[in-house]
This record gives C-alpha cells, structure tokens and sequence, in this order.
C-alpha cells in the first residue's frame, strides 16, 4: 500500500519530500486502516488525519490546537479523538520526529469550505498545505491526499486507480445540451444601450454538475448506496416512468419538482444583471465563485440543499427519477423488465475509447437493475452508489452497454 501511495504521489507531480520513509508510511497508513474498522459509542469512526509540523499549519483561515503532551498514533488513540476532531470541519495532525514513532500533535480546524473544492461548490477559501492527508470514510475505505487535492483511495483493502471523473468527459455534457442550451435561450435579451453580457454555456455544466457531485459525495459518506436515474427530458418522460418503474413516491407535477430549473433560472438572471453592471462579457464558472453577492450566495444556497434533498431520497430503497431538466419525477423507484444483460463494457478512458468486457452477473443487485435499464432505454443514463461508496456511471455508449467507474 504505501509503496502505491508513493508511485502515485510522484506521478501526480507531489513532492517525495512530502511523505515519510517507508516504516513511517507504512505506520501511518496501518494505523488509519486499523481505526476505520473500530467504531466508537456506536458510531464508525470517520476523520481527517495530516503529516505536518505546527508551522505548515498556522496560516491563512487555519487554527491550531496544540497538545501539551502528544498522543501517539494508534488505531484506538485516533478512535478517541476523532470525534473531537469532526471530519469536515478539523484534523488530526501528526508530526515526523527522527528515530521516533509518529505522534498526533494537535488539532487543526479548516472550516468546511474545503468540501467545496473537492465537491465543486461555488464557495472557496484558503487551500491545504500539499502534505499527506489522509480520510477515513467508512470500515477499510481510506482516501490519500495531498492537501485537498485526492491521491489515491481504497476501500475494502482494495486501490481504486482504475476509475475517472466522467464529469470530465466529452459524452456526459453533451447528453444534457439541449437543457442548458433551452435555459440560455429563455434569457431575455439585453435592452437598447445595454450591455450583452453572455453566461458561458460551461457554466451552466458546472452549476448542474457541481450539485451532483454534491450528491454523490453525501450519499457516499452516508454508506448507503443508492441510484440516481435521468431520463429523457421530452414531454413523454412520465410515460416513460409508469412503463419502467414502480415508484414508492411518484410526484406530482409543479413548481416543487422544477425547483432546480426555477433556481438556475433566477441565478443566471442575476448574475446577468451584475455581469452588465460591472461591464463583464461573459461571466464563467470562475466568476461566480468570485462574486459576492446576497441574492447568489441565497441561490447558490438553495441549490445545495436541492442536493442535499436528492441524497436523502436516495436513502431510501430503489431508483431516484429526474429528467434531464433535473425535474424530479419520483423516488424509491424500483426497477421493471425481466430481461438479462449478460455482459457489460468497462470503459478504460474518458471517452470509452477503450473498453473491456465483464459479465454483468459479477455485480450487485442495485447494478443488474440499472444494466437491464439502460440496455431496455438507452437514452437513460444511471448513477449507482454502493454501499461501499463505489460509483459506477452507466450509459448506452457508441451502441453497448458501458460504465465508468468514478472517483472524483
């Protein structure tokens, strides 16, 4: 494991002089393996865990907490402490001393705005310093970073290397441009003497793709698993619905369920009306997140708690159902058609440019279902959470039944 931490660390451009020697490593990676099994009054433990002196820490936004007496790191000493040190607000942070074993020195607390750099959210702050961080997430699933920025993961004493962020991709945007490119013609044009200010297609992406990924993080970290399913965006998608699932929830139709829409609507109107304010052409996903404003920080608010709102439907056993508007049509939805998919493609890049076969069967249940979906509609596309906080994309791609293992 550690020797794959390094290779990986190295080739993300990490510098070596960032991670300990190879027992040191290897102690530290042991120990937060050993912790992720233990459970403390009940409840799993889950915490951040940096390499670093005091100085790396005591700058920008970050507040040290320093120990009199240093804990040594143990699998039970973390177990005690990580309820002090929440995972998304604090860290446990661990000190290299020459010839002696690794001990925790402190607690840092970085706020919870690094979420939103890892999870695309609009808000940002002060990065971490790129020493090795490491997440504890659940039972054997363990998260190596470098700052923020993510290494490497393994779950289940398995590395997950060989997965992609599909959001990346050429194929997922384009499934969806008819949406964005419906919302951009809704935009009233610009008055006699006004500015034309353009909001960037891409950004109407990041702000859909940055509530997703939200999503996927919180349903993630929840251990539940859980589907996310899109159909099509026409005017027969609840036909489509009643044919393909039984629903435990199926909305009715109103404002409530275009709550996304009715929010990217009013957001891309305002930003348009401080873009022609301040003389800007085209305002991009980059601008926004520079932008203070009361009625953005409001939007983009309600936007993460759509997000929110979607992770608890996916709680509950069985399919979420959105069109491609993000109109939600219904909950724990469970899947119809008797029909076998004996074999599935896995992408091996972006593109699924390259692919390799795999029978169908060696996945789960939650998986079947949406293989036999996609292969019945494939103008579907599904996202699968399991349990062990594995997401799969899956779609009909070049004609064949295909899916993306994801890591954001």
């Amino acid at each position: 494991m550690s020797a794959a931490v390094r290779s990986q660390w190295e080739a993300a451009g990490r510098s070596p002089s960032l991670l300990p020697d190879e027992p040191l490593l290897t102690q530290l990676i042991d120990a937060a393996y050993q912790a992720s099994l233990l459970r403390e009054e009940r409840e799993p433990v889950r915490c951040r865990i940096a390499l670093g002196s005091v100085a790396d820490f005591q700058s920008g936004s970050l507040t040290t907490l320093i120990f009199r007496n240093k804990v040594p790191l143990t699998a039970h000493e973390i177990r005690k402490l990580a309820g002090a040190a929440g995972f998304y607000r604090s860290l446990l942070a661990v000190e290299v001393r020459e010839n002696a074993p690794l001990s925790v020195w402190g607690i840092v607390n970085t706020g919870t705005r690094w979420v939103n750099r890892v999870n695309g959210g609009r808000l940002d702050d002060v990065p971490l310093p790129s020493n090795l961080v490491l997440q504890i997430i659940g039972p054997g699933h363990l998260v190596i970073a470098s700052g923020d920025v993510r290494i490497l993961e393994t779950s289940g004493g398995v590395l997950l290397t060989d997965a992609f962020d599909p959001f990346l991709s050429k194929w997922l945007p384009q499934r969806f441009h008819s949406v964005r490119q419906s919302l951009l013609q809704s935009l009233p044009p610009p008055a006699p003497g006004e500015l034309n200010t353009r909001i960037c297609d891409s950004f109407v992406k990041d702000a859909a793709q940055s509530v997703i990924r939200r999503v996927l993080s919180l349903v993630r970290t929840r251990g539940h698993g859980g589907m996310l399913v899109y159909i099509c965006d026409q005017e027969d998608a609840e036909s489509l619905a009643a044919k393909w699932f039984r629903f435990r929830v199926f909305f009715r139709q109103d404002r409530g369920t275009r709550r996304h829409r009715n929010l990217m609507e009013r957001l891309v109107r305002r930003l348009l009306e401080i873009g022609r304010a301040q003389n800007m052409t085209e305002i991009t996903w980059n601008d926004y997140r520079r932008i203070i404003d009361p009625e953005v920080e409001d939007l983009d608010e309600a936007l993460m708690e759509f997000a929110h709102l979607l992770a608890d439907f996916m709680s509950v056993d069985g399919a979420v159902v959105l069109d491609r508007a993000f109109r939600v049509i219904g909950f724990g939805a469970e899947i119809l058609g008797d029909s076998h998919v004996s074999t599935i493609r896995r992408a091996l890049d972006l593109e699924a440019d390259r692919t390799i076969s795999e029978p169908a069967d060696a996945s789960g249940t939650r998986h079947r279902a949406a293989y036999r979906l996609v292969s019945g509609v494939p103008d579907v596309l599904a996202l699968v959470v399991s349990q062990d906080g594995a997401v799969r994309f899956v779609a009909s791609h070049n004609q064949q039944l295909t899916y993306w293992p994801y890591l954001p």
